[in-house]
Formats: structure tokens, sequence, C-alpha cells
């Protein structure tokens, strides 16, 4: 009771099962009188204002006159604020002390700690989770299944060639749970493996669609599709419910009439008498309903023609209207249409002609025909009874017409040659040639034709109807298990079963169920399949039943003689689910984790803790609640392994104690983890300051040590005890082996340091490195630092040209600047430039008579000729500006420039070209020789074939005078005769003979292998090559000398 007026608020009391509903404007005098006799808990959930709820609760004045009200002042009471508030104070529980009595300590295990109350609904003592917000409450136990509650009632049905994707329907079941604890359903298809499934269904909302475009129509005849959809919550266990419908596949007019014939063409008597039937045409549509009743038309071609014929507008039968006054021979021509009777009609047409004969020519008849339709059995086997018999007469001197059975174009007009046709005389008979089908085709339009030796003919049209008969013994849908709670009460739906009779009609396919067995467990309704619950189970007793469900459809069976109607069997697992009715316990109170290295991986395995539950159903979860600083720690929700979360560090933290939480979705429990964490050396040595940046002079060894370095290692906590530090060089390549440093820290010089190139620096950078552990290979950690050693520059090295050579003065020129002298030393600045230059005196005197040096510009003191020799080396004497001053000689290459200044002459030469067995491609053999004692000239020179003509085995670069040998030269010699056209400044145009001799030798596989090589040094190709004044040059030298050797 409230002992002040609180407005606008409604309370909600649960008690076990029991509520009480306060309703607004409580007054200080209401007094509620309720004496329980089990223990309970009291909720009060505040609809209204927050506030006044929590202040009235946490009144001692409200706690005392609720005790006195409820006349025992024995009773406990504790205020419970809802887990929504952010202050929760306490547990709210009234417990009678006289019901407590002998309970101990047992009680105290089922009450829900603060923390329990933070992280989940309330709970009371029976252990039942309640949300108690609003005015709704949901028991997680009360895991109910879900259920599709109009599942009888579902005629869903989808258009016949609708695109994939189309909706046909939505499914629903419904479940009591609350979403999050069991009343969230998905929805799937339930079907065998391997099946191609033409519908999708949205596991969500339940809306199923098509994935595939149905054809009601033969051949596919899609007329009806059984799904069976299977509902599953996300409860603990999770439960299921499944429901079985047929999608019916409605006809659309999406085929035209089609003609049992490709055209007609039949003939008349000319004394034929008006009112006579003069032929019959037929057309079938294999839609459904409307969509398949054909109606005819008759169009002349000719207006007048169509006086003399009608046509019947439902059989297709052409009557003679008038007498014919048309002679023998003529010809009707006329157009008929078939036209379906669908929303949007469809027809087709076809010609057909009329031929008129003499009259005494007249069309067979038939003398008897058999009343239609005829109904035949679809299970008739019986190959030689005669379904129909007809007799005609040719009325001619024939014995008998010919008979013919007409094969139409559908499968309705005997397509398939489903029936035959025997013939006596002037009698025949229609048999069976084929198995019927009621469930395929139902009815059959025949068409008999008899004809005469004038070619006239009459037509008659048998219907025969096929009687549905019980030849289908139902067969069950995919589902063959299901499951029910434990402690359910009696009458809890199971599951549904559903079998299927596939024959047409609902006086062979209705089907009712009964149980086979285990008829004192289970109920099954006979009409719709449910099987619902006899007993209250129990899971630890029995945890499963096989239920064998028959299956009777509702006439004798065409199957047997018995009599007894078909019958379809199948056993179904039903499951006894496990409730969440015991709480998880860890198998440890504390569990500890000895030395765990500081540096142990990411993710590496610490400690597996356990929690035991004995429901089945309800899988543990495992978390970290407390004591996980700086989230060092996870743990695996589904497995309780304990890893390592992030880099630990034992200078910082050196144990951890982690409380652990086990919780099965209502009931949890908690254990301590003690981590120990083991310290390894993971920190390198620390240098102190040192003087890095020293200064010495090169080429000198200097005594002692150039620097002091010291370091610590911080895994060491007593900076004064021995370190255990090992210094070394760290080796570079570029430097050697110059300098050292002792376990002291004392760094000093091996050997002088050069400051200049090529393999000297001014600035040395040495690397430092310090070992912790005295430097043990397998566990010592290191760092390192650069010392920074200064060389002072002496005057050691000779400068030296450095430019690109050699350097081009062309011939023929006065005396001049030939280029400007640029030097180098690899001393420093003050040991370098300016330099000064002149001509060695090493030099000949050639050089110094015709080369001078002026200023930093090398000069030509007289004009060259190239002929009279090409290039020269040039001594140069180069002094630098240190002190003492140092003097290098360096040689630069002059090259006198050619300047095409002498008239070519006439030449000849040779070349000799092995083919690799004859095989090589178009190939670059050598140029066009004439002699000139000018080199430079080539572009001053064409080239072109002596009297115009070229060689077919050779190609010719008229610009260059390269010459070519095309691939598929034999082996053979060769005189190429060209004409060579020079033409320059100093040089007046003219033209000289050139003669090349080419041999062309194929040489084998094994010569090559055979073969050896020279390569020479020191020579030129143009020297190698080029005559001397007798006109040998050293190629021809080599050639003599080796064919005297070889003896070839």
């Amino acid at each position: 009771t409230a002992d002040r007026r609180v407005r606008n608020d409604s309370f909600l009391m649960y008690a076990g099962h029991s509520l009480l509903r306060l309703c607004s404007n409580v007054g200080t005098s209401a007094v509620i009188m309720w004496r329980a006799v089990l223990m309970f808990t009291i909720v009060i959930v505040s609809v209204g204002g927050f506030d006044d709820l929590q202040d009235m609760l946490s009144s001692d004045n409200v706690l005392d006159n609720l005790k006195k009200a409820m006349g025992d002042s024995s009773w406990r009471i504790h205020p419970l604020l809802p887990p929504s508030m952010s202050s929760v104070r306490s547990t709210a529980r009234l417990r009678h002390s006289r019901h407590l009595l002998g309970r101990g300590s047992s009680v105290q295990s089922h009450l829900p700690t603060p923390e329990a109350l933070a992280g989940g609904p309330f709970q009371d003592l029976s252990g039942t989770s309640i949300y108690g917000m609003g005015s709704s409450s949901r028991m997680i136990q009360d895991n109910h299944k879900p259920v599709f509650t109009n599942c009888s009632k579902y005629q869903p049905s989808v258009k016949e060639e609708e695109p994939a994707g189309t909706f046909v329907f939505r499914v629903t079941a419904t479940d009591r749970d609350p979403p999050e604890n069991g009343g969230n359903i998905t929805y799937a298809f339930v079907s065998a493996p391997g099946d191609r499934l033409k519908f999708s269904i949205d596991s969500q909302t339940g809306d199923i669609r098509t994935r595939h475009m149905f054809d009601r129509d033969e051949p596919s005849r899609e007329k009806e599709q059984y799904l069976t959809v299977r509902a599953t919550d996300n409860g603990r266990p999770q439960l299921d419910d499944v429901c079985t419908f047929k999608v019916i596949i409605e006809d659309i007019n999406d085929n035209q009439p089609v003609f049992d014939k490709v055209n007609y063409v039949e003939s008349v008597p000319q004394d034929l008498p008006p009112g006579h039937e003069v032929m019959r045409i037929s057309a079938t549509d294999i839609d459904d309903g409307n969509n398949s009743i054909v109606f005819y038309d008759l169009e002349p071609k000719v207006a007048e023609d169509g006086k003399y014929f009608h046509i019947e507008k439902t059989t297709g039968v052409i009557f003679l209207d008038r007498v014919i006054d048309k002679e023998p021979g003529y010809h009707f021509r006329m157009k008929a249409t078939a036209t379906d009777q669908g929303e949007v009609p469809l027809s087709s047409a076809i010609e057909l002609e009329i031929s008129v004969v003499e009259s005494h020519k007249k069309a067979p008849s038939f003398t008897s025909t058999p009343h239609t339709p005829i109904y035949l059995p679809e299970n008739l086997t019986d190959f030689s009874y005669n379904i129909a018999t007809l007799k005609a007469v040719s009325n001619t001197d024939e014995k008998a017409p010919v008979f013919e059975l007409v094969f139409g174009r559908t499968e309705q007009t005997n397509k398939l040659n489903t029936f035959r046709l025997e013939t006596e005389g002037t009698t025949a008979h229609i048999r069976l040639a084929r198995h019927m089908d009621y469930e395929s085709i139902s009815e059959y339009t025949l068409t008999v034709r008899i004809q005469n030796k004038y070619a006239l003919a009459a037509e008659t049209t048998i219907n025969i109807q096929l009687s549905d008969v019980n030849d289908c013994i139902p067969a069950f849908t995919e589902v063959v298990s299901g499951s029910v709670l434990e402690n359910e009460p009696p009458g809890t739906p199971v599951m549904q079963v559903r079998a299927i009779d596939a024959d047409s009609t609902s006086s062979n396919n209705q089907v009712t169920y009964e149980l086979a067995d285990n008829q004192e467990y289970f109920a099954i309704d006979k009409y719709t399949g449910n099987i619902t619950t006899l007993v209250t189970f129990d899971r630890e007793q029995r945890d499963f039943y096989n239920v064998k469900v028959i299956a009777t459809d509702n006439s004798p069976s065409a199957l047997y003689e018995t009599g007894e109607h078909n019958k379809g069997q199948q056993v179904f697992r039903i499951e006894i689910a496990d409730k969440n009715d015991h709480p998880p316990k860890f198998t440890q109170e504390r569990y500890v984790a000895e030395a765990i290295p500081e540096d142990a991986n990411i993710n590496a395995l610490v400690r597996e803790v356990k929690a035991l539950d004995n429901d089945t159903a309800s899988p543990v979860t495992y978390s970290i609640v407390e004591g996980n600083t700086n989230n060092a720690f996870l743990v695996e929700p589904q497995t309780g392994k304990i890893r390592v979360n992030s880099q630990l560090d034992y200078e910082n933290i050196t144990s951890y104690t982690l409380k652990v939480r086990a919780f099965d979705g209502v009931y949890e429990d908690y254990a301590l983890v003690d981590i120990k964490i083991e310290n390894v050396n993971d920190n390198p040595p620390v240098f102190l300051p040192y003087k890095n940046n020293i200064t010495i002079m090169e080429e000198q060894l200097v005594p002692g040590c150039i620097v002091t370095l010291k370091a610590y290692d911080p895994d060491i906590q007593d900076r004064s005890a021995d370190q255990h530090i090992v210094y070394s060089v760290v080796p570079k390549q570029d430097q050697g082996t110059h300098l050292t440093i002792d376990n002291q820290g004392c760094l000093s010089l091996l050997k002088p340091l050069d400051r200049d190139p090529p393999n000297g620096f001014d600035v040395w950078q040495v690397l430092i490195q310090a070992n912790d552990e005295d430097g043990t290979p397998q566990t010592a950690l290191h760092q390192a630092t650069v010392v920074s050693i200064n060389l002072i520059d002496i005057n050691d090295n000779e400068p030296y040209l450095d430019m690109p050579g050699p350097v081009v003065w062309r011939e023929n020129q006065p005396p001049g600047i030939i280029t400007t002298l640029n030097a180098k030393d690899n001393d420093g600045p003050e040991n370098g430039g300016p330099f000064k230059y002149a001509i060695a005196g090493s030099a000949s005197s050639e050089i110094q008579s015709k080369f001078g040096v002026s200023g930093n510009d090398l000069t030509a003191l007289v004009t060259f000729d190239r002929e009279e020799k090409k290039s020269y080396q040039v001594q140069i004497a180069i002094t630098d500006h240190g002190i003492p001053a140092m003097t290098g000689t360096s040689t630069l290459t002059v090259v006198i420039g050619d300047v095409n200044d002498n008239a070519m002459k006439k030449g000849s030469s040779d070349i000799f070209i092995y083919n690799y067995k004859g095989e090589a491609p178009d190939t670059e053999i050598g140029r066009v020789y004439v002699e000139d004692l000018d080199d430079w000239d080539l572009p001053d020179k064409t080239f072109r074939w002596a009297n115009g003509l070229s060689h077919e085995n050779f190609d010719l670069n008229y610009a260059t005078g390269m010459i070519t040998m095309l691939r598929g030269t034999p082996q053979d010699s060769y005189l190429l005769k060209f004409l060579v056209t020079e033409e320059a400044v100093l040089i007046p145009r003219h033209t000289v003979e050139a003669v090349v001799n080419v041999t062309v030798k194929v040489i084998p596989e094994e010569a090559v292998d055979k073969s050896g090589s020279i390569r020479f040094a020191g020579v030129t190709a143009e020297e190698f090559i080029t005559p001397d004044s007798h006109g040998m040059s050293k190629k021809s030298m080599l050639q003599a000398r080796l064919a005297r050797w070889l003896n070839t």
C-alpha cells in the first residue's frame, strides 16, 4: 500500500501466476489483503511517474505499513527496482520466514543477485524469468512452438506463364514467446535432397514467390504444386511447425486452337442433296475451361461460293445448303477459322478445298457408329478390347472403303498413337495402343475417316472420356520429425503430417490419418494430420518416440482385388525437447594459470574453464565480467577457453584475477581465474647519453678511446648491478674493419680512417650494438646507436680530368680551341681547385707540337688531316691548390673528325656466309665496298644495282649499301655488281663500280657442335679488317695462318 497519493501511476503485481492490478489514484487508506502460502516475488512496475515509484519503494513507512496490512511482521520486504532504472538499490522479495525453515542456503542459490537483475529480467524463486514492463509478461521456460493457425485454409494460386519472382501469397505462423526469447520465427521450405525448388520463400516474412515460369498445358502439365513450409523459432531448444498446402496453377489463354490436319481436301458429288454432310474439320485447344472451347467459322475465297455451304459452329461439320450447279472439276476454296472462348480469344485459320465430281460418284458412308461419349477406366489394360466399332460402305463396286484413324496434332487427338484402328472388311475397331493416365489426359477426340476409289470421303468423331480410378497410394511429404517440450500439458501440438494422393478426383484422393502405435502417448486428427500429446513427457525418462502414421484414401483400390483402400505409412521421430530448468555450474570455484610469459602471442591459450549444465538444449556461454584490465584477455563464448587478447607487460601488471560468468540464457554461475604473468627478457638495452659527434684527422691512428658508450638493461631493476651488456661494432661492407669496441664501451681505431673517395668518407657513421644477457644468442635483446666521426682532410690525392671523352676536332680546320678542360680532386675543397693545366712534360714531341693549353682550354696548334692520323692521346698535367700542391696526369683522346675531301674509287670485296642447315632468315651480310680514304662519308653516297637488275636472293639498301641475304638462298657463289654514286661539297658527283663476291655455304648441325670461337682484345673491328700498305689485313692474315695450321 502506498503511504502517500501517487497520481497517474499503475502497478502490476506478479506472484507466481497470480496478478493483481492496482489502478491509478491509489489512496493512503487502500489496503491489499493477500496471504501467500508459497514463496513468491512481487514485482511492481511503474507505467507512469518513475520518480514517485522509486521514492515510494525506498520509504521505510511503506514497507512497515505493508507488513501490517499483511498481518504478519515476520515477512521480510526489500524494494526491487526494474533493471531499466539507472540505480538498482536491492532485490525486492517477500519471503515468509516460516516457509524458509529447514531450507538452509539452498534457497539462496536461486535468488537473483544485483548483477543478475542488472543484466537480465526479474527472477522469482522458482527460477522463472518474468518480463514485467507494461501489461504483458512471458516466462522464458514456456518455450512455445510456432503454429500455423490457418494452414488448412490456405488455397494459394498463381497464373501460368508469370515471370519468376511473381508473388504468390504469405504464410504466417505465430509464437506466443517474446521475439528475443523464442518468438522470432524464420521460414524455409522442406524438400528432398536434389529437389529443384520452383518457389522461394522469404525467411523473415514468409512471402512465397515463384522462381520458375509455370506452364499448365502439355507437355509440362504443371497444374498444381505441393509445398511444405517449416516455421522455426529462436528458442532454446528451437521448435518448429510445418504446413503443407497445394498451389494451383491457373490457366491463361496462351494457346490458339490447332487443327488436326495441315490442310483439308474433300470431294462432293454433283448431285449430293442439300442438307447432307460434306466434310468435317476439327481443332483442339490445350488450354482449360472456356479457353479450350472452340467455335468454327467458314469464309469463301469467292463470295458466290459462300451460298453453297455452312459450318456448324460447335462441331465443325460442313453441310451443303443448295444444289451444286457447278461442273465436275470445279473447286470450292474456302478458309475455316477456329476461335477459342477465352477472355481474349485466340484463333487459327486453315485453307480447305472441296472438289465437284460426277453425279454417279458417290461418297462412302457410315452404316453404324458408336454412341459418344465412350467412358473408359484409366487403368484399362485389355489391348484387344473393342472400344468402338464402326461399319461403313464404299457406295462403289469396292468391297469396303478404306478406314483411317486420323492422327491429330495434340495428344487429345491421338498425336501419340494412344489408340489404333483395326479393320475387317466393312467393319473397323478402335482398340487401345498405349496405357492411359487420367491425371495426364482425361479426354480424347478421335476422327475416323473413310474413303473410296473416287477419293470421296466421310468422317465421324468419337469422344472418349476417362474415368479416374483409385490407382495412387497416399505419399507423405518430406517432413519426418517433430518435437514437443517436456512437462507440457496433454493436448500440446506436436506436428502436422501430410500425405498427398495423386489421384485427380475427390472420390479417390481424400486422405485420413491414424496412428499405428504409441496411441497411449499421442493422438492424431483424422482429417488434418495434426498430432497432439496425451500425456506430459519427461525427457529424462525418454527423449524420443518413433510413431508410425497410416494415411488411407477414400475408395477401394484399383491396384488390389481385395476391395481395400490404398494406404501409405511412414514412421516419424518425435523428440522430447529439453527445458532450461537447471543452472550451469563451474567445475571449480577458482582456476589458476601459472607462469604466462609476458611476451605470449596474441590468442595464446591461457586456461580453459568449464561449466556443466544438465539441460542439453541450453548451451552455456562464457564472458569475463571483472578484472580484465586493458582487455588483456578474452574468453571464447562457446568453449570457455581464455586467450591473450592484448600485449602483456610484466613491468606494469604482474597478475590478474578474472571473474568469469557462465550463462545458459536464464541461469548463471561465476568463477574466479588467477593468472600469473612471468617476466621475460622483452626490453632491449638503453644507451646513456654520450658524445656522438667527434672529429679526428684522417689517415692517423688515434691512440686510446675516441669515445666511450654505456648502456643498461631495463629488465634489471638495480641499475648499480652488473648489466651484462656486450658491445660490438656492426660491420658495414663499405667500411671494413677499422674500429673496435670492448665490453666497457671503449670505441677505438684498428686502422687509420680515410676521408677521400673511392673508399673513404668525410663522415664515418659507425653503428654500435649493445646486447643484454651477455650476448646469449637465443635470448639476448639488442639495441643499436650511431656514432658519427668527422675526418679532417689532408692533401693526399692527385687531381684528374673529369670530363666525357673522346673529344672530336674536325680535320682541315685552322688552329683553335678544341675543348674546355675540367678536373676533379678527391680531397676536400681546401685541397682541390682552382686547377692549373699544361701539356705534360712526358708527352711526345708530336703532341707538344700539335696541342697546347691556354688557361683551362685545350687548343689545336696546327691543321689536322684525318687521312694522316685519325686520333691522338693527349697527356695533360693538372695541379691542385692544396698545401703542398699535388700534380696528376690524365690522358684525353682527341678524334680527328672526317671531312669528305677524297673521291672514291671502284672496289671489290668477298663475303663468306655460313648458312646453318640452310635455315637462315633474311640476314644482313655486309655493305658494298669501294676504296675511299674518307670514312665518315656514307651519307654522301647512294647505291644501286648495276644495269638496274636486282638479284632474286639478295636485297640492297640504296641509302646505306647494306646487302641482305634473303631466306632460302641456296649454297653457291654469287657475283653481285653495284654502282655507287658520291657527291659532297668538296667532291663533285661521280659514280664507280663495286663488285661483291658472296659465297654461301650450308653447314650441318655437326659442324656447329664441333666449332670453336676466338675473341680479340685491343683491336677494333675496323682495324681488324682494314688492309695495310701491302694490301693485307689482320683478318686475311689470320685466315691464312689458320688454313696453314689446319691444312685446308
